[in-house]
């Protein structure tokens, strides 16, 4: 059955019939102040005005306030240009449900009255499937950038109340309507269903009842737990920003509560005699830190500098036109520049050794001994059963070491020694290096400052040093060293 076309003209008619029996869209004919002059029957079912309500009408009352003078001024320009024009609104149903509409609107100039037709089809789910994607795609970037700007702000956090201060502002900013609190004990559930505790420990969102819970950590016994309004999470990307969120708390708070560990046990260290083994081996990894940046920029700087300038005087010294006085002088400042050179070079390698990791440990030693035994007033005697040291970390080898410099120390500076030993074994998982001198005993030897720098490098890298006492004269000492190194200095 052909739809009925309702007439409130009666010229053109069999035209416009014809016109509205062959498309399925809502068509009207509007005349030049957008009054109806023809109208298919689905615009009352769509509309819900009926004939009489739409008679002798500006069309135009049931565009949505907010677009009406755009279309206003959209009419104006196709009645000027008398070209084809379309566009999108919403109009306003007779119940007040919004619905939007593209409309394409075609001018007849030549007609009675600048007759328009107006053909309008309902995109009302194309347009909140367009509005959702839009809507998502701003929500996943505010969340983005909600945890890069959390993330960064958490850098200068160093106290627990701070991390609880920008969480619950995070929280509300994202979340408005989530009313987040931070809790110090088990929520009732918890302590009534032991069992859901347990769920709490994975720091993993766990609803209940109308709350979410988070489960961040635990300070002195007691649990640290995040919790919001379940209402507040109304998509998957809000419970992944959350579950994220969440996570780099998890992080600071761990290491809120490191720091002040740390820092009891410093209190608890500065009160005795001896330091915990984590702030020994601090200490002297910051040394070995400093000592790699003062070789590098003496190497890069200095060193560069005085290469330049010797070869700026060797350059000179190869002319021709110079007197004896004057090149006399010249191989003077050469030689000054070259010993400046050597020495550079020297305090290079005694602060960073050269190829101490490519080397290994055991070859290193040896490189050593043959550059102190050049300058020394004593003999050194070296023997190893360590055919290879691919077991020993860097921090190792390098801590190893300067216990061995500092023992060629003790020897030169406080023994006097002229004939010192190391022999360097491994037995199982330990290391060992045995000394020895015949230098001039100090009583104590624990107390010398050489041996006490010994001792408290041996400790950072938990080994042990333990002086045999002698029945002539000399020192003879013993460090043991574990194969494996933990990496936390905690």
């Amino acid at each position: 059955m052909k739809p009925q076309v309702v007439i409130f003209m009666d010229n053109n008619q069999q035209l416009f019939q014809t016109i509205m029996n062959h498309t399925s869209d809502t068509l009207m004919i509007v005349d030049r102040n957008r009054h109806i002059v023809y109208i298919t029957p689905n615009v009352y079912e769509y509309t819900g005005y009926s004939h009489e309500e739409l008679e002798n009408r500006d069309t135009f009352f049931m565009v949505h306030p907010e677009d009406r003078e755009y279309l206003i001024q959209r009419h104006k320009n196709l009645l000027a240009s008398k070209q084809t024009n379309s566009s999108e609104y919403r109009i306003v149903k007779k119940n007040g449900e919004v619905r939007y509409c593209e409309c394409k609107t075609t001018p007849l100039p030549d007609t009675e009255n600048y007759l328009q037709v107006v053909s309008i089809r309902d995109i009302t789910e194309r347009k909140q499937m367009e509005m959702e994607l839009e809507y998502h795609k701003n929500r996943h970037e505010e969340l983005q950038t909600s945890l890069k700007n959390f993330s960064q702000d958490l850098i200068s956090v160093m106290k627990l109340a701070e991390l609880e201060e920008r969480m619950v502002k995070e929280l509300v900013t994202i979340l408005p309507n989530s009313n987040p609190m931070i809790m110090k004990s088990y929520p009732e559930y918890a302590m009534s269903e032991p069992e859901e505790e347990d769920i709490l420990l994975n720091g993993k969102l766990v609803r209940i009842s109308d709350r979410v819970f988070i489960k961040l950590g635990e300070r002195q016994r007691r649990p640290f737990i995040l919790s919001l309004a379940a209402h507040a999470i109304q998509e998957p990307m809000e419970s992944i920003w959350l579950e994220t969120l969440a996570h780099y708390s998890m992080m600071i708070f761990e290491n809120i509560n490191m720091i002040e560990n740390l820092m009891e046990q410093l209190e608890t260290a500065s009160q005795s005699k001896e330091s915990p083994q984590w702030v020994l081996r601090l200490m002297f990894n910051l040394q070995e830190q400093q000592r790699l940046t003062l070789s590098t920029d003496l190497h890069d700087t200095v060193l560069q500098d005085q290469i330049e300038l010797y070869r700026r005087v060797e350059s000179l010294l190869n002319q021709k036109e110079m007197d004896s006085e004057t090149k006399a002088k010249l191989i003077d400042i050469e030689q000054g520049l070259l010993d400046i050179i050597h020495a550079i070079r020297a305090t290079c390698n005694n602060l960073r050794p050269p190829l101490l990791r490519e080397l290994g440990l055991e070859q290193s030693l040896g490189n050593l001994f043959e550059h102190i035994q050049i300058t020394s007033t004593y003999k050194i005697m070296f023997t190893s059963e360590v055919i290879s040291n691919p077991w020993l970390s860097e921090e190792q080898t390098i801590g190893i070491y300067r216990i061995v410099q500092e023992l060629l120390h003790y020897a030169e500076d406080f023994s006097k020694a002229k004939t010192i030993t190391f022999h360097l074994y491994h037995d199982k998982e330990r290391l060992r290096i045995v000394y020895s001198d015949d230098g001039m005993q100090e009583s104590p030897q624990t107390e010398n400052v050489r041996l006490t720098t010994v001792n408290q490098r041996a400790q950072s890298l938990g080994g042990e040093l333990r002086i045999i006492p002698k029945k002539d004269v000399g020192l003879e000492a013993v460090l043991e060293f574990p194969l494996k190194l933990e990496r936390s200095f905690v």
